[in-house]
């Protein structure tokens, strides 16, 4: 296992499940960490098998955890707890995203694991803060989305919409890596350990900070706009059909709202409709009297695009000053190459799923390189981790997995 990167030498031991946990210890491992993976013996993680294909890795498997180790450790037997235990003695961070309280069940609290490493960072992601009224409440990605703000400020007037991806999972897995990184800057300044504790909704606050400006000016919650502008009824503002009109067949446009701005008359330009540009149409001169003659604007607009696919479309309207993105999905992104040539789409080889092209890390740091590798066979550094690191015997190891602990 490759560990060059700024978190190389420290070791973290991982105990989540799912998305959001392993989000930020894949995050951790990407940057170089050593992560052992903690998983239940013969069956795995909660999110490693899928019902359709059990005994076979899920792709959603393969795209949370890669780079990191995996060890089998029934920690509801004393001698697995004991394991976890001497291994929270050789770690720096312990990670874990299950229920709420199910730590302190095991026993492994954040005081007991202090005990055991003064230094240790110990952080925890729930879908509620712990010390809060909702603690104890189940929480899953669009719980975090509805009770985090950003679902009452998206979809349509009479119909709130979530999100299509997991934006409170994966966001507050990337916050907790962060919170993480920032305790072990602490440690090396200052020498001690401490606990880090980021709850979902908390995260999906935070991100919905831009809702609190209309909130504030109005005395009332923002109102939702489908693919509007929240702030203030503006066009052209809206994801527009392209050819040849599949499902994904879209482009969003959208003119700058500031006083001065040349985009509506260069998309004037660009359409072939210069009779609509500011200072000759009446109805165009302002982005709200577009707004309110959109049904003028946005038929110009779509009656240019049926001769454009989105690609086209977004790349003639960006070179004229134009802000538009064609609507990419998975398979847009996959099959383009500049994607794969620059790190964002990775290749790797698995052993049960052969070639797989997966998203790798948006940051890009000059001095490190991320080697790439798949995730983890279950328990396949079992050997490395109690042997080697622990100093178990074959003979012990052997024993172990006989009682089903390793």
């Amino acid at each position: 296992m490759a560990c060059k990167g700024p978190l190389s030498g420290y070791r973290i031991l991982d105990m989540t499940q799912f998305e959001a946990g392993t989000v930020c210890t894949e995050t951790l491992a990407w940057l170089g960490a050593e992560v052992l993976k903690v998983e239940r013996p013969v069956k795995g993680e909660l999110g490693r098998y899928s019902q359709a294909n059990p005994g076979v890795d899920s792709y959603g498997f393969l795209v949370m955890n890669m780079n990191k180790k995996s060890i089998t450790c029934n920690a509801k037997a004393p001698e697995g707890l004991a394991l976890l235990e001497k291994l929270l003695a050789k770690c720096d961070v312990v990670v874990e995203n299950m229920g709420p309280g199910s730590m302190d069940h095991l026993g492994l609290t954040y005081e007991h694991c202090k005990e055991i490493n003064p230094k240790i960072i110990y952080a925890s992601l729930k879908g509620f803060a712990q010390d809060g009224p909702y603690a104890n409440y189940p929480a899953f990605d669009p719980i975090a989305t509805h009770t985090g703000v950003m679902v009452s400020a998206t979809g349509l007037p009479d119909q709130p919409i979530k999100c299509g991806i997991s934006v409170a999972d994966s966001g507050t897995g990337i916050m907790l890596a962060t919170s993480i990184i920032a305790a072990l800057l602490q440690r090396e300044r200052e020498g001690m350990g401490q606990r880090v504790d980021v709850a979902m909704q908390d995260f999906m606050i935070g991100l919905s900070r831009s809702q609190w400006e209309p909130y504030l000016n109005n005395g009332k919650p923002n109102r939702r706009v489908a693919n509007g502008m929240p702030l203030e009824d503006v066009a052209p503002s809206d994801t527009y059909p392209c050819k040849p009109f599949g499902p994904n067949d879209y482009v969003h446009i959208y003119c700058s709202r500031h006083p001065g701005s040349k985009q509506w008359d260069n998309l004037c330009d660009v359409i072939g409709r210069p009779d609509l540009k500011q200072d000759v149409c009446p109805e165009m001169a302002t982005p709200r009297s577009r707004y309110e003659h959109r049904d003028i604007c946005d038929g110009a607009i779509k009656d240019w695009l049926k001769d454009y696919d989105k690609f086209t479309a977004m790349d003639i309207l960006c070179k004229a000053d134009i802000p538009a993105g064609a609507l990419l999905d998975c398979a847009d992104i996959t099959n383009d190459p500049q994607y794969l040539e620059r790190g964002m789409i990775v290749e790797i080889d698995h052993p049960q799923r052969g070639k797989v092209k997966l998203p790798g890390f948006a940051p890009k740091l000059s001095e490190n390189h991320i080697e790439y590798e798949c995730s983890p066979e279950l328990g396949g550094s079992n050997d490395e981790v109690y042997g080697d690191l622990l100093g178990l015997s074959a003979e012990e190891m052997a024993q172990l997995k006989e009682k089903k602990v390793i």
